[in-house]
Formats: C-alpha cells, sequence, structure tokens
C-alpha cells in the first residue's frame, strides 16, 4: 500500500514538471524592448483578442500563441528578418513558448519581453485600448 503511495506521488511531481517546461530563448527587458520598437522592430502580442483589447503595445500584431501553435501568418513570416518583440501578460506564461516557435521556424531576431504587458505598464509606457474595451 504504502509503495502505491509513492508512485503517485512520484508521477504527479513528473506531471507538474512536464507541465512547466521552460524554453532558452532570448530575452530583452523594458528599456531595451523600447529601444527595439523605437527603431522600428514588431511587436508581437500573443495573448488573445480580449486582453489585447483591454490594452497592447501600440502598433502591436496580435497572434495569439494557440493561432502560433497550428501555422505562421502571412504577414509574420515576411518578417523573418526584422526584429521581433513577442510579450504576453508577465513575459513567462506564453511569450517564451511563442519565440521558441518563431525562433525554430527560421526567425533570426525575435526576443520575449521578460516583463510582458505588465512591465510595460509598470514602466509608465504608453498602451493602446480598443474603443469597445
Amino acid at each position: 500500500m504504502i509503495g502505491l503511495g509513492l508512485v503517485g506521488v512520484v508521477w504527479v511531481a513528473t506531471g507538474q514538471s512536464s507541465r512547466s517546461t521552460r524554453f532558452s530563448v532570448p530575452e530583452v527587458d523594458v528599456a531595451k524592448a523600447k529601444a527595439l520598437l523605437d527603431a522600428g522592430a514588431l511587436a508581437v502580442d500573443v495573448r488573445g483578442q480580449d486582453p489585447f483589447d483591454y490594452r497592447h503595445l501600440p502598433g502591436a500584431m496580435l497572434i495569439p500563441l494557440v493561432a502560433l501553435r497550428t501555422s505562421i501568418p502571412l504577414a509574420l513570416s515576411q518578417a523573418k528578418e526584422r526584429q521581433i518583440v513577442v510579450y504576453c501578460n508577465d513575459g513567462h506564461s506564453s511569450g517564451p513558448e511563442a519565440t521558441d516557435i518563431l525562433v525554430r521556424n527560421g526567425f533570426k531576431y525575435v526576443q520575449n519581453l521578460k516583463s510582458g504587458v505588465e512591465g510595460w505598464a509598470s514602466a509608465g509606457l504608453p498602451l493602446v485600448k480598443a474603443a469597445n474595451a
């Protein structure tokens, strides 16, 4: 009986670690991201429509992670040689995975905003809100 309990604990611990897979991707802080964007980099928001409507970085392209997992949109695929700043809400929920997907698909200059839109907002930088949000 005790042996089965230990197997269950090991299984749960193993399941937990596989769900929290970390991606080793290039990252930038808010200051570097702002400099890149000011110089013409593309901002890619990988959250959903509602969070995007609530607030997003100026000029950001919305490509939710769920869509990016299945295909790279044409508008983004044409930006393989551009600097790209990917962001999610907090910098570690979906941004790293999206950045990893882009790197694996040949994007050379893509980086995750390590503090996400939350860090951008905390720094007092401008955000856009949809008219209906």
